[in-house]
Order: C-alpha cells, then structure tokens, then sequence
C-alpha cells in the first residue's frame, strides 16, 4: 500500500521498491518529528528566560516539562542533547535557536522517545535484492507475516510442526493434507529457506530486547522445584525493564506482593536477595512477602 493505505500493485524494480519504503518511513518519521517540534515550540520563549536565569539545568528541566506526557526524563533528553553535540551540531545558546536548531533537537528527542523499527513485510512479494537496496535511519528486519500466521494454523492444526523462528517446518507422514496443500506448503518451505524465517520472531526480539531493553524473569512459589502452587514448572515469565528490582518484580505479579515484601530468593543460586537487588535475565525467583 501507500502512504495513505491504498493498495498499489508490487514493484518489480528493487531499487525502486527500496525507495518507496524509504518514502514511507520518512514521511512517519517527519511527522513524529515536527509534532516534536510543535510541542517545543509553544511556550518556547517562556523556556528560553529559564534558560537565561538557569543555564544547562533549567534547559533540562524546561524539556522535561513540555515533554513528559511524551514519556520524556531528564536522561533521556541529556542523552538526546549529548549526541547532537558528539554530532557536530554547534547549538550554540538556546535563545539564538531557530527552526534549524528546533528541528535537530526534534530529530534526536524522536530517536528517544519513539525509537522505530520497521517491520519490511511481504518480502516475498518483494524484487529480489530490494533489502540491499535499502538505506534509513531506523532498524529494519524482512519479515513474512502472512506466511507465520499460516504455519501457525497449519500447526495448530497438526498438519505440520512448526516452532516460530525456525527456517523449516515438518509435515507428518499421515497428516492429511490435499495435493494442492502440499504445493503450497513447499512453496512456504522455499520462501522460508530464501529468507531465513518469517522474521517475525527476529523482529520481536530486536524490539524487545535490545531497543527497549527487556530482560525476562521467572517467579516461582517453590525455588528449589521451580514450579508454582499446582506444580507447573516454570508457569510464567514476566517481560520486564532491565535493571528492575526483586521488590518491583514481586509488584508485577501483584501489588499486595510488593507492599509486603520481605525477601526473594534466586532460583539458581538459592541465594537470598533483598528488595534492592537487581534481577537478571533468565533469573527465577521466590518472593516471600507479608499476607
């Protein structure tokens, strides 16, 4: 589709192909960028006199302001301000800035507070080649969706066996399928050997994990057998923000956890930790807390 969502028949020429998804994520990017810019803009003046009487420090927190119902903190938009400067943009002092200095901001607050990773579906639609073709700015991964929805099916339905991620599927010897759901499971099979996988579970992870810094914790009643009250092994995992701690992550699994904390203990090392410790990825944890 376009930019506007309708339909447009494939491109066959890669580069081509390359250009319009180039055009597409630069018009969502421009658009995230001057909202940015709109928001910083109004109030500006009455900003830049705090600025005068307050330096670096009321730069900061004036930003912080206008930008926390974005999600905006102060780290987060020193990092911002730091990397235009490592950059090479000469800022210079903020009452002097005008819609170049504005927009430079805007552009690095947007690489914070709306990291992009795009999702480049339907390759096998694609030319070939058009990934080789592609330059932006943000993250991209291939990816087949529509092919993972139907291996999804297909295995639910037992008529092959597949595990998201992998670049192969198998069928069963009595699974009954037609002679023309064969041919397009092969068809699946070559696509998926060409391209690696769907993506979907590459492109998960790179959003997940590295972008916004996940780790995955595992709370456990029984520390020793790893399962909770009715035996489960390992029932849940909880997708939670690097650097959180055991107290918090005893919260994610209920609030009255949290307000009676008293201590966990980690699943592997059998090691009590405190309410201030840091859980890892991976960890499992017991919480004891007060009922």
């Amino acid at each position: 589709t376009d930019v506007e969502g309708n339909p447009i028949a494939p491109a066959t020429d890669p580069a081509a192909a390359a250009a319009s998804i180039a055009h597409e994520v630069t018009f969502l990017t421009t658009e995230l960028e001057q909202w940015i810019a709109s928001v910083l803009a109004d109030g500006w003046s009455r900003g830049v006199r705090r600025v005068q009487a307050e330096g670096e420090r009321g730069l900061l927190g004036f930003l912080v302001e206008r930008l926390s119902g974005l999600g905006a903190t102060t780290a987060l938009i020193g990092s911002a301000l730091d990397a235009l400067r490592e950059g090479g943009h000469d800022l210079g002092q903020p009452w002097t800035w005008g819609d170049d200095e504005m927009s430079a901001l805007a552009k690095s607050l947007r690489r914070g507070l709306f990291p992009l990773h795009v999702a480049v579906n339907k390759l096998d639609l694609a030319p070939e080649g058009v990934m080789g073709h592609l330059s932006l700015d943000v993250d991209a991964t291939p990816c087949l969706a529509d092919m993972e929805l139907a291996l999804r099916r297909a295995d639910a339905a037992g008529l092959i066996r597949y595990r998201t991620g992998d670049v192969d599927f198998e069928v069963p010897e009595d699974a009954p399928l037609s002679d023309a759901q064969r041919t397009a499971l092969e068809r699946m099979r070559g696509a998926l050997a060409s391209a690696g996988g769907t993506g979907i579970e590459a492109l998960l992870d790179a959003v997940v994990f590295d972008t916004l810094e996940r780790i995955v914790v595992y709370p456990v009643q029984d520390e020793g057998r790893w399962v909770d009250g009715d035996g489960r092994v390992l029932p849940d995992a909880l997708v939670v923000p690097s650097g959180i701690t055991a107290k918090a992550v005893a919260g994610r699994v209920h609030t009255d956890l949290e307000a009676g904390f008293i201590r966990g203990v980690d699943g592997r090392t059998r090691r009590v930790v405190g309410a201030d410790h840091q859980v890892e990825d991976g960890d499992v944890l017991k919480i004891h807390a007060k009922t």
